[in-house]
């Protein structure tokens, strides 16, 4: 099964990837999820401390979403300028690379071991350290879970 894939007309992202940033904050992203962030992509911040990469061509379906929170309720608002101050588009060079800028490092802990995670119609980049421990704790809910979703997974 590839890496990537569509459903209905948009992006696919799945699977982990372990990456290291070089020392001017550059990461290579994963091969395949090249084709589909070639275009252009839009980085920021995520919730877990994490950040969330979207296609540029998706970016549009977020705003939309992002103003239909009510500006008059103090989360709702602080939610969407969290989300869009930090916004950083980018484009990936020849070899894949995108430069992340210093304040979503600061935000992500992200120094030098990276974990790309496909996260169905974003990526997400994570403190290595981070990933391990959310995903563990995860997985540790998963199996001990009495009532699994009702998805038809399992």
């Amino acid at each position: 099964m590839e890496a990537t894939g569509e459903v209905m007309g948009a992006a696919m992202f799945l699977g982990e990837y372990q990456h290291t940033l070089d020392p001017k904050g550059r990461l290579i992203l994963p091969s395949a999820f090249r084709d589909s962030l070639k275009e252009g992509l839009v980085m920021t911040v995520a919730p877990d401390r994490c950040l969330a990469v979207h296609p540029a061509a998706d970016w549009q379906r977020i705003v939309t979403g992002l103003r239909s929170l009510r500006s008059t309720d103090r989360r709702e608002r602080s939610f969407a300028r969290a989300i869009t101050s930090a916004a950083h588009p980018e484009t990936p060079d020849r070899q894949g690379r995108v430069t992340i800028p210093a304040r979503l490092r600061s935000y992500a802990n992200l120094v030098k071991d990276v974990t790309v995670v496909g996260a169905d119609a974003r990526v997400e980049l994570w403190h290595t350290g981070a990933w391990e421990a959310y995903r563990d704790q995860a997985m540790d809910d998963l199996a001990n879970t009495d009532q699994p979703f009702n998805l038809g997974i399992f």
